[in-house]
């Protein structure tokens, strides 16, 4: 694949992209979303970049809605007629927080403005599990990101547009962290006090 624009190259999602997809991947410093101009045209855009931290986005709510929403709508109407792949997350199936609602409100942004485009739900965590603890109570369909990154590059492929949901099997959180990490401590989603999460994505 040629002519590819690749937002977030930086981050967890955006390096392992790096490692199927030959893409254009400037950093943020190189290209900041929130106020970008326009210099060229790609044949495919891949918008991973986000803002992700749960708990600071319930108090920087501006930088969060800056980033998520104003900064994908900057892209949607510079790029219009590329294929415009949108990494969301699986949040916005039962969204409970703020990080979710602007997930959510760049999906409808896409939506509204891509021509033709891939809106990718799903969730990914770098190996081996990162955190000291993992909830016990929360389920999902993710998985780590050399597992989630080529089922998207495999969609991307195909052309395949609209909606996906990508994943793996059910799961709780601790036990994809226990594949990596057999030792983690648990936690339930009830001890996170300063951010609403919910204990299942459905």
């Amino acid at each position: 694949m040629n002519n590819i624009l690749l937002t977030g190259g930086g981050g967890v999602l955006g390096t392992e992209f790096k490692k199927y997809i030959s893409c254009d991947a400037p950093t943020h410093k190189e290209f900041d979303i929130t106020k970008f101009k326009k210099k060229q045209d790609y044949k495919v855009v891949i918008h991973s970049a986000a803002y992700t931290d749960l708990i600071k986005a319930e108090t920087d709510k501006q930088t969060c809605f800056k980033v998520n929403v104003h900064g994908t709508y900057n892209l949607v109407k510079a790029f219009q007629n590329s294929y415009f792949i949108y990494i969301s997350t699986e949040y916005v199936k039962n969204p409970v927080n703020f990080y979710s609602y602007t997930k959510l409100w760049g999906e409808e942004i896409v939506t509204r403005y891509a021509k033709n485009y891939l809106i990718v739900r799903t969730l990914f965590k770098p190996r081996p599990f990162p955190y000291e603890f993992a909830f016990y109570d929360q389920y999902t369909t993710g998985d780590y990101v050399d597992v989630i990154c080529p089922m998207i590059v495999k969609e991307i492929l195909k052309n395949r547009t609209g909606y996906v949901d990508l994943g793996t099997e059910r799961k709780t959180i601790l036990d994809l962290a226990k594949q990596t990490v057999p030792d983690i401590k648990s936690i339930s989603v009830s001890d996170i006090k300063s951010v609403k999460l919910p204990k299942d994505y459905r």
